[in-house]
Order: C-alpha cells, then sequence, then structure tokens
C-alpha cells in the first residue's frame, strides 16, 4: 500500500510562490539599475528554454533562464557574454529562491496548513509508505520541502531529474512502481494535474484522485466515469495517454476521482488505502 504525492499546486502552493519570486525579481532588476523590463525578458527567455529542452527536467531550472536573459540584455551593448555576468546571473537565481521560500515561510504560518494540511501529511506518513513525485530539478525541490513541509513528515521523494523522465511517461511511472515496490492496484495517486499525474498514473493500473485546486471549496469527492473521463481529455485537447479501448477495459478495475481540495483529498485516499488492506 502506497501513497504517492504530486508536489507542486499539490501539497506545496507553488504557483503563488512562483508569481511572488519573479515579480520581486523584477523588482531587485529595476533597484539594479538594469531597466524595467525584466518580465518582458525572462518570458522571452522561459519560453526560449522550455521549448529548447522540452520533456526534459532542466527546462525547469531558473537559472538557464536568467542566464539567457542576461544574454539578450547584455547583446543590445556588446558582443558576447563576460566574466563579470557571471556574478549577476548567480545573483539574480538566489534573489528568486530568497523570493520563493520568503513566501513559503509566510504562508505556512497559516491555519489550514499548520492545523488540517501538515497534520494529516504526518499522520498519513506514519500509516503508509508516501511518495513525492515530481517533474522538477532535485536541489530544487529539497529546497521547496526543506522551507515548507513539517519535519515530521516521512517520504521517499522522486524526481524527474534522477529518472531521466518525466510524467506522465511509462519509464517515469515503471520506475516509481518498482521503487514503491507494490502491486500498483494497491496504490493510490493524488496530483493537481490532470495528464501527468492522474492518466499517467492510471494507465499503470494506479488509482488516481485529481485535485484541480489546492484549497478548493466544498468537502466533495466525486468518482469520474469512462464517458466523463473522455469528456475531460476532449476539452483539454490533450492528446490521450491511454485509449479508449483501455479506458474501456479497465474502468472496472481501475477508479478516479475528483476532490474539492487536498485535504478531503487526502482523508479520501487514506480511507481508499485502508480498505484496500482488508
Amino acid at each position: 500500500m502506497a501513497l504517492f504525492l504530486d508536489l507542486d499546486n499539490t501539497i506545496l502552493p507553488s504557483k503563488e510562490a512562483y508569481a511572488y519570486a519573479i515579480e520581486n525579481c523584477a523588482k531587485d532588476w529595476g533597484k539594479r539599475g538594469l531597466g524595467d523590463n525584466f518580465l518582458e525578458l525572462y518570458e522571452v527567455a522561459r519560453n526560449q528554454v522550455k521549448s529548447q529542452l522540452k520533456h526534459h527536467s532542466s527546462n525547469r531550472l531558473r537559472l538557464l533562464c536568467f542566464k539567457m536573459l542576461w544574454e539578450t540584455q547584455r547583446s543590445t551593448h556588446k558582443n558576447g557574454f563576460q566574466t563579470q555576468d557571471i556574478q549577476d546571473v548567480l545573483w539574480m537565481e538566489e534573489r528568486y529562491y530568497y523570493h520563493f521560500l520568503s513566501y513559503y515561510a509566510e504562508e505556512k504560518k497559516k491555519e489550514s496548513y499548520l492545523k488540517s494540511l501538515f497534520p494529516l501529511l504526518v499522520s498519513l506518513s506514519k500509516e503508509f509508505p508516501v511518495f513525492l513525485t515530481t517533474n522538477e530539478t532535485l536541489r530544487t525541490q529539497l529546497l521547496k520541502i526543506q522551507g515548507f513541509l513539517p519535519d515530521e513528515f516521512r517520504f521517499t521523494l522522486i524526481t524527474s531529474e534522477e529518472v531521466g523522465f518525466e510524467k506522465p511517461t511509462k519509464e517515469f511511472f515503471q520506475y516509481v512502481i518498482r521503487k514503491a515496490g507494490d502491486n500498483p492496484k494497491d496504490c493510490i495517486i493524488l496530483g493537481d494535474s490532470w495528464e501527468d499525474d492522474i492518466l499517467g498514473a492510471n494507465s499503470h493500473g494506479i488509482a488516481g484522485i485529481h485535485i484541480p485546486e489546492m484549497w478548493g471549496e466544498g468537502d466533495e469527492v466525486n468518482g469520474l466515469s469512462v464517458d466523463e473521463i473522455s469528456s475531460i481529455q476532449k476539452d483539454r485537447n490533450a492528446k490521450p495517454k491511454t485509449n479508449q479501448a483501455d479506458l474501456d477495459t479497465n474502468a472496472h478495475l481501475i477508479s478516479i476521482w475528483r476532490a474539492s481540495n487536498i485535504v478531503i483529498g487526502l482523508t479520501f485516499a487514506r480511507s481508499w488505502l485502508l480498505q484496500s488492506q482488508k
């Protein structure tokens, strides 16, 4: 019996932290007298890195974005990169993580985390093996976890950087299953990404709970039918990771639910795991 958890925007409020960090990096950029076009330059650099390193964990490295951003900025003034520019590139990365972790430091003080999410995570990690599965670099995720999640929380961290493949590839989930050493039908995953987390795991026989909003309103957990799953795929204009025949064949064996928020989803996952033990 194993519980697989996505990290970003499932148990970590990463979208908000990211937006906060970039906004404050823009302010740092301006204070340093480097211009008022940081956000524009960063967006161009980010898109280029993501396109160039598609399906590779390195496409998430902010350092690559800052290097490319700096090269673009300097190209209008002189030819090439200078040794002295390195200090500024590393400074930008340092400021990014400073702001990112500063956001986490304040966010984790909220009652919703201290009294609801954190105690539940700690309790679950004492009852079942917990595997954190993430499309990110190891260093980045270690910093996030250290800066946000409770000390008593026990887990195994699996990043796409160490696997060599990202979710939802079969290589990633085959690695996770081997690491867990469990029958996939006895495992369940929670995640915010329909394609990467839920369908990726489901295609390997792992039940899933989709969490569209980390702190969505309500206390509902609803099972999804094969028709609903197909409809979601169509609405998202996503390429299905499993074909309709696969879904029809496994519909009575592999379940997918949608939970209103992470606490409700985790509570349901605990009941599911306990029931599976019987």
